[in-house]
């Protein structure tokens, strides 16, 4: 029997298949099973797959019609006889240690459940994923385009949900969950289970040696198709049987933050708030636990009206805002909408020596440590 068995759902995508399989194959176990399930690709999928050296077995699967990851990955799992099941996405590249050390960490850990990795974007080199949280309704990535090499995204965690572009699992733990729910068509199948394990008091991690790059939703317009279904599902399914935890991943970002700079707290910060989304309330809780007052030096900016992913400040603030001698935290959605304020931040500096970004992925940042673009 083999010790691992790694699944690998597909649905086209020959332009980046070739550099999957590559990585793959420095990153598969000795002696491992590999289930392939063609999902009804419109390419010759298959005929993409080199030689995997080392394995125990191939096994290639294909559906007739496009029926979604839930079930191409199902019919993986019944064709499994690994100890350890790996699922993974075919838009990654795979470093060497990627799934090694998912295994390393079920064995290490007490009552893991399902473990994923830490992915980063290609293009960029910024974090997509090292866990999520939920909001207010939301299921926001933590850090998200925050540096892969930041503390906060080098150190592996406990997570209530992590994402389903790379996942191990024991098979103990596949039997107590079942299969993934059809019900769901490419979205949400993933963090469904997550919550199935945390019902059997099983814990899940976020394996920062864990590490992938990932195009992200790369499978066509397929990968979207039923995405507000499954989302209505998830709810009516979980509403009610979740944590709201984001903000634990705000303190942790604020014990990083005034871990190195102590004297932050004692600063009479104001908020300018930016933010669109739902949770900054939970933002703005948090924030007052360490700056008491600052709940009441809120000032409302919020651009529930702006689409637009940069927040340029001279042209949405007031102008005499600039030259205040009063420091602010800019709660945003994101900290990159604020990237294209080279000028602003420019003459803050001049006027006040610290001023902190703090966004609804609950990365806290000095302004100092933003790369303004140029571009």
């Amino acid at each position: 029997m083999p010790r691992v068995t790694v699944i690998v759902p597909i649905f086209n995508g020959l332009s980046f298949l070739p550099s999957f399989f590559e990585s793959l194959r420095s990153a598969l176990p000795e002696q491992s099973q590999l289930i392939l399930v063609d999902d009804a690709s419109t390419e010759p999928v298959l005929d993409a797959v080199p030689e995997m050296a080392g394995t125990q077995a191939i096994v290639r699967l294909r559906n007739d019609r496009n029926l979604g990851y839930s079930v191409a990955v199902n019919r993986g799992f019944r064709a499994a006889t690994g100890e350890i099941i790996v699922q993974l996405n075919t838009d990654l590249l795979l470093q060497p240690d990627s799934i090694s050390a998912m295994i390393d960490l079920i064995e290490r850990e007490a009552r893991v459940g399902i473990v994923g990795s830490k992915l980063v974007f290609p293009t960029t080199g910024l974090v997509q994923h090292v866990g999520m949280a939920f909001g207010t309704h939301s299921k926001p990535h933590i850090y998200y385009e925050l540096p892969s090499t930041h503390p906060l995204c080098e150190k592996t965690r406990e997570v209530q949900i992590t994402t389903g572009a790379t996942v191990a699992m024991a098979r103990r733990v596949l039997e107590q969950l079942g299969p993934l729910d059809e019900g769901y068509f490419n979205h949400n199948e993933d963090i469904d289970h997550c919550l199935r394990a945390r019902q059997h008091n099983l814990r899940n991690f976020v394996c920062a040696e864990s590490v992938a790059h990932h195009w992200v939703s790369h499978s066509g317009p397929a990968r979207f198709a039923q995405v507000e279904a499954s989302e209505a599902a998830f709810w009516s399914r979980w509403g009610s049987c979740y944590d709201v935890d984001l903000g634990r991943f705000v303190d942790e970002a604020l014990d990083h933050i005034l871990q190195d700079a102590p004297h932050l707290e004692t600063i009479p910060f104001q908020v300018l708030n930016l933010s669109r989304g739902a949770d900054e309330p939970i933002i703005l809780e948090r924030l007052g636990r360490r700056w008491p007052d600052v709940g009441k030096r809120v000032r409302q900016f919020r651009q529930m009206n702006n689409s637009s992913d940069r927040l340029w400040l001279p042209l949405l603030l007031p102008h005499w805002i600039v030259s205040e001698p009063t420091p602010f935290i800019y709660l945003v959605d994101s900290y990159r909408e604020l990237e294209e304020n080279q000028l602003w931040f420019a003459n803050r500096r001049r006027v006040v020596d610290d001023e902190l970004i703090v966004d609804l992925s609950a990365a806290v940042l000095h302004t100092s440590e933003v790369c303004w673009r140029h571009d």
